[in-house]
């Protein structure tokens, strides 16, 4: 009897077309894409431009400091997450918006406006293994 591999239900990310992007938040960088066509950026990363269709891409950092847009605390959660969690909607100061989690502040404690900054810490990603990521923390 011959065993089927299963492929990845999430791709490498070592084959990915982002691949830098997730090499950045090895150093602590937040990168995202910028149409050199049109000046949109792009978040996440993509290979060609959602407002003219252009692939003529550039990597560009994205500010660290923002304001909460909207957030809510979940009680179901990812794997790897205890409950209850709170996650939020920021945007930064050059406008592009941002969901992550918040890693300083209660539900409670937050309000629309709130500034906070771009924090970097390993989670747990589909593939049960630790990746850098970011999150938000409150300032």
């Amino acid at each position: 009897m011959k065993i089927m591999e299963v492929p990845p239900r999430y791709p490498n990310f070592e084959q990915t077309a982002i691949k830098k992007f997730w090499d950045s938040l090895k150093e602590k960088k937040l990168l995202a894409t910028k149409c050199s066509e049109c000046g949109k950026i792009e978040f996440p990363p993509k290979i060609v431009c959602t407002s003219c269709y252009s692939d003529k891409m550039e990597w560009t950092e994205l500010p660290k400091r923002g304001r909460i847009y909207s957030f809510t605390e979940m009680h179901v959660v990812p794997t790897g997450f205890k409950p209850p969690l709170t996650v939020a909607v920021v945007e930064l100061e050059n406008g592009v918006r941002l969901f992550s989690y918040v890693v300083n502040a209660r539900f409670e404690e937050l309000n629309v406006g709130d500034e906070v900054e771009i924090d970097f810490q390993e989670i747990n990603w589909y593939d049960y293994k630790k990746h850098p990521y970011f999150v938000f923390r409150k300032i």
